[in-house]
This record gives structure tokens, sequence and C-alpha cells, in this order.
């Protein structure tokens, strides 16, 4: 029989409360949120970044810890799983811009249309917010754009504590900022495929006046999705360097 015993409860607790701002954190990046992970494998992921990076804010930790004292466990740990949920929350923000781009894109195309001509279509997620998301998750697992987030985790750990959290009064203006930034930036991503389907729609309607025997309906569906097509193969290469540059200067600055 094996006896097990806690020695040093500081430092115990300074492990949980730095592996529950990781938890937190993590559970909410792109990579978990495009394919079915199983809970397991998430809380082991985030146990062994924790067990890496631990060292590093080790000393911080033990000294909040022993600050407010053992007793104050749930206090210390509804804390830092708050702050956890806002900085994951910021890091998924900036991967929604190019989701909401794609989105849009999608709605322009048509590609939205088909759940009104087939009930039986079930899926909420278009085919460019797919490519854009796999291809966003790719270039950042295989770029190394990662290490700054984790950099900015570890940074988080010493700048943002439970005494801390009085100098952040004025951290709405920076969410009102971050957010409309955001908004501007999906449309201005998709301002292509906006600016080729308003055109195309006064052509379609230039054309429902001259021809009105012609079914201009039906066929604005395969114009709008080739013209689409078409316009977002000319801007890819672009439209992902712009939303890489963009991912890597919003993830810098916060």
């Amino acid at each position: 029989m094996i006896n097990v015993s806690v020695t040093d409860y500081t430092t115990l607790i300074a492990f949980w409360l730095c592996f529950t701002r990781w938890i937190t954190i993590l559970i909410q990046l792109p990579i978990f949120d495009t394919m079915v992970i199983p809970t397991p494998v998430k809380v082991l992921f985030s146990l062994i970044m924790t067990y890496a990076f631990f060292p590093f804010v080790q000393a911080h930790m033990v000294s909040e810890v022993l600050a407010y004292g053992v007793d104050q466990f749930w206090l210390l740990t509804i804390v830092h799983a708050t702050i956890g949920l806002v900085i994951g929350l910021l890091v998924k923000s900036i991967m929604t811009i190019f989701m909401s781009a794609g989105s849009v894109m999608t709605q322009q195309m048509g590609f939205s249309s088909v759940s009104y001509f087939d009930p039986t279509f079930s899926a909420q997620v278009g085919p460019f917010e797919r490519i854009i998301q796999w291809t966003m998750v790719v270039m950042i697992l295989s770029t190394g754009a990662l290490l700054p987030m984790f950099k900015g985790i570890i940074h988080s750990l010493i700048t943002i504590s439970l005494a801390d959290l009085n100098s952040f009064s004025g951290v709405s203006s920076f969410f009102s900022e971050f957010f409309k930034t955001a908004f501007q930036s999906a449309i201005l991503l998709s301002a292509p495929i906006l600016f080729s389907n308003l055109f195309l729609n006064v052509v379609m309607g230039v054309i429902a006046r001259t021809v009105p025997q012609m079914n201009v309906l039906m066929v604005s569906f395969v114009v709008n999705i080739g013209i689409g097509l078409i316009v977002f193969f000319a801007i890819s290469e672009e439209f992902f360097h712009v939303a890489y540059k963009m991912y890597i200067e919003q993830l810098g600055h916060w």
C-alpha cells in the first residue's frame, strides 16, 4: 500500500492556480475548436503545459498564495479561472475576425441559401469558414505563431493577479476598441467579394430588364458562386497574408 502525503500545500496550490489559468485559455484555442478532442486529452495537455512552464512563475505564484493565505483557495481559483477565460476569449476573438469574413463571403455567394431549398441541410458552417479556419490553424501551428501566445500567458501569470485587478478599471476602452477593430477587419477582408457581388447584382438587374423571360434568380445562384470562387482564388494569397499578419500584430498587442 502506497501512502501519498502533501508536504508543501503552498506550492501545490500555486501549481493548481497556474493549471487553472492554462486550461481555461487552452480550451478556447482554435485547434480545439476544429475537431472533437476528448476532455481528458485537453486536461492532460494543459497539465503538461503547466508542468513545463510552472518553474518560470513558481516564485510569483507562491508569493501570491502566501499573501492571501491557503484559506483563500477558492477565491484565488475563481479569480485565475476568470482571468484565463477572458484571455482565451481575446485570443479566440482574433480568429473570429477571419471566420466572420468567411461567413460574409459564404452569404454573399449564396452558399447559405442551400438551407432554403434543402430542409435536410443542417450544416451551420459554410465552406469558406472551413477553408479559412483550417488554413489559419495550419499556418499558426507551422510557423510558431503560438510561441508569442505562450509567452503572453507566462507574462499574464506574473502581471495579472488578484492584487492587480484594481489597475484594470479602464480596460473597458480596450475591449471597445478591440471588438470595433475586429468588426472593421472582417468587413475589409470580405470587401472584394462584397463589391464583386454588388456589381454582379447590378448586371443581373439590367439583364432581367432587357431579357424578362430569363430566370435570373436561378442563373444568379450559379453566377454568384462562380464569380465568387474566381475572386477568392485571385485574392486568397493576399487574404491569408494579411490575415496572418493581422493575427500576429493583434496577438502581440494583446
